[in-house]
């Protein structure tokens, strides 16, 4: 599902160019993210059929050390990425965290991951999982942060109470990135 989902995402085409290799590759990326997100956040589902899930992390800071890569089980998602990819996804993921640690320096609720199958998208399943999730966050008081690729998304965002705090091209590549913060309520 995550596959299908981001088979079109900006950020996932400049780690995997080739088309027939990012079908090929996303599902282990996928399960890579899901792995680290399961063990350190929350992951929510809208049902057992999987039209959607998001995973959410609580942050005091910016960062996936390799270690915790390791006990998350993501070594063996990661050999089959290739090593180029690797690479891409490293240069990539270090310039967003360096901007999520500079404009969220304090603890917060990540949205690591939220993707819906192409077959459901605009159904509403995206706003159940933000509903799954918000009120619980707004009772601890604290802030949202997401990043997201697509221009599209930023108003779904907006109409749960984020606001872009920041837009960005990742350089040396065409990745737009629309940093997007929700305060506490």
């Amino acid at each position: 599902m995550l596959a299908r989902a981001f088979a079109d995402d900006l950020f996932f085409t400049h780690v995997y160019p080739d088309a027939t290799e990012r079908r090929a590759k996303l599902p282990y990326l996928g399960e890579y993210f899901l792995r680290y997100g399961l063990r350190y956040g929350q992951a929510h589902v809208v049902s057992p059929q999987l039209e959607g899930i998001a995973v959410w992390m609580r942050l005091k800071k910016v960062s996936m050390p390799f270690w915790k890569v390791i006990i998350s089980g993501g070594i063996w998602p990661a050999l089959k990425l290739g090593r180029r990819a690797i690479q891409r996804l490293e240069r990539l993921s270090k310039y967003i965290d360096g901007k999520h640690r500079k404009l969220v320096p304090v603890t917060h609720w990540y949205l690591a991951l939220l993707a819906v199958a192409p077959e459901f998208q605009g159904r509403g399943y995206a706003s159940k999982l933000m509903r799954g999730m918000l009120p619980g966050i707004d009772e601890e008081g604290l802030p949202c942060y997401l990043e997201t690729e697509s221009e599209r998304n930023v108003p779904i965002y907006q109409h749960f109470g984020f606001k872009v705090i920041d837009e960005f091209i990742i350089p040396e590549t065409t990745v737009n990135v629309w940093a997007m913060l929700r305060e506490s309520k």
